[in-house]
């Protein structure tokens, strides 16, 4: 019986270019309802934004008959998730399952497209579920959408596909998907300077795939946003108010961080203290510009050739920096360092334990909002982050000091 188990898990069948084993099926179909079985669980909690703000938003949203309301000011989100909240109204059913429901779908689009990225770097479909079955697992991806009502997880689906579209080379794909992303939230925007480096910098891929990002592929940016905010526009809303939502959020939070482990927490500027320091936060963005700078100078300087996990450690690498240094960070800004740790550790397993510190450390900034408990002493989590981006970049560095070597997993 044990011999005809092992050539029942191991039988394999050839779908499209994937050979799978049962095996792997089996698994892939434990993970999605071991999965969607904690996000259900999730779905009774109500967190304070969904009661103070997504709640009376639908309400709103629901009185004034659903696609109308688009002409109006509802909230502060884009015209993109407004839509979707629109269309969501004309639905009988609760809206806190609604929308959570809605967030638990791109979960599982978001692992999907983990899947496809790893699979397409290592071609290996073991590597690529484990890639899925981590997305799908990590805590921070978890609450988000199905315990606080959150929607982060889209704008990183968005991100993700335009990373797997990059991978087969496919750089106008990839910029392209990006700018859906910064239509739902303008955080999409973190991946850029990944891209901007993957300009300069060539790639190793087959002759028979394209040539990566150029230049006018970044024109596409704003485009599906200002698309998605025609069907406002056309219900009666102010063709300015609609298109300069992120300036109005940009202006919201007067704190250089919100729950978010970063540099400013050593200088007090946490959420909820009254001390603001505005010009350090004009700094600040200066001095994010200038290390982003000094990472394309380096790489470009010494000629890299950005294999799979080169690229992957600089996506996250540059994403790290980007949240460490930028001012007005909140704790679920963190979303993309999550998605690209879990990615990150699979490719480099020796590194996993950076990875999993990148994802609990996410988790930590969460329960002081969440929960209102403090994992960890604000200055303290702030230095674990620092030591965490500072080991992202020494194996950056020590990756690309191999250039003319097999890398070291």
């Amino acid at each position: 019986m044990e011999r005809a188990l092992d050539r029942i898990l191991k039988a394999e069948k050839k779908i499209g270019k994937v050979q799978w084993r049962f095996l792997d099926v089996l698994f892939i179909l434990c993970i999605l309802l071991i999965s969607l079985g904690i996000r259900i669980s999730l779905f009774p909690s109500i967190s304070g934004d969904y009661s103070g703000f997504l709640r009376p938003w639908m309400e709103e949203i629901r009185e004034l008959g659903g696609w109308p309301s688009l002409g109006r000011e509802i909230s502060n989100y884009s015209s993109a998730y407004m839509i979707i909240m629109s269309l969501l109204s004309y639905f009988p059913a609760d809206s806190l399952d609604l929308l959570k429901g809605v967030s638990v779908f791109f979960d599982y689009l978001a692992a999907a497209a983990v899947f496809l990225i790893v699979y397409e770097l290592t071609g290996q479909v073991r590597k690529a579920t484990m890639g899925m079955g981590g997305l799908l697992l990590a805590p921070t991806v978890i609450l988000n959408g199905s315990y606080w009502c959150q929607c982060d997880i889209i704008y990183a689906f968005f991100v993700l596909l335009g990373i797997y579209f990059f991978c087969k080379g496919n750089g106008g794909m990839a910029l392209f998907m990006t700018s859906l992303g910064f239509a739902f939230k303008l955080q999409a925007l973190f991946i850029l300077p990944f891209y901007v480096i993957m300009w300069l910098c060539p790639l190793e891929r087959d002759e028979k795939k394209g040539a990566g990002v150029r230049l006018k592929d970044f024109l596409v940016l704003p485009i599906p946003y200002l698309v998605l905010t025609i069907p406002g526009i056309i219900m009666g809303r102010d063709i300015w108010n609609s298109i300069g939502v992120y300036f109005e959020q940009t202006d919201y939070y007067p704190w250089l961080t919100l729950n978010y482990p970063n540099i400013y927490t050593f200088f007090g500027q946490t959420y909820l203290n009254d001390y603001f320091i505005p010009e350090l936060g004009k700094a600040g963005i200066f001095v994010t510009l200038l290390l982003l700078g000094f990472l394309a100078y380096y790489l470009y300087g010494k000629k890299i050739r950005m294999n799979s996990e080169v690229m992957i450690t600089t996506a996250l690498f540059s994403i790290c920096v980007i949240l460490y240094c930028l001012p007005y960070m909140h704790e679920r800004y963190g979303m993309l360092i999550d998605v690209l740790a879990v990615i990150y550790g699979i490719l480099r397993p020796r590194k996993a334990p950076i990875a999993i510190g990148l994802i609990m450390s996410s988790l930590i900034s969460y329960m002081p909002y969440l929960f209102g408990k403090e994992g960890l002493l604000p200055v303290y989590h702030a230095l674990l982050q620092l030591g965490l981006v500072i080991a992202v970049g020494m194996d950056l560095y020590k990756q690309t000091t191999l250039q003319n070597q097999d890398p070291v997993l």
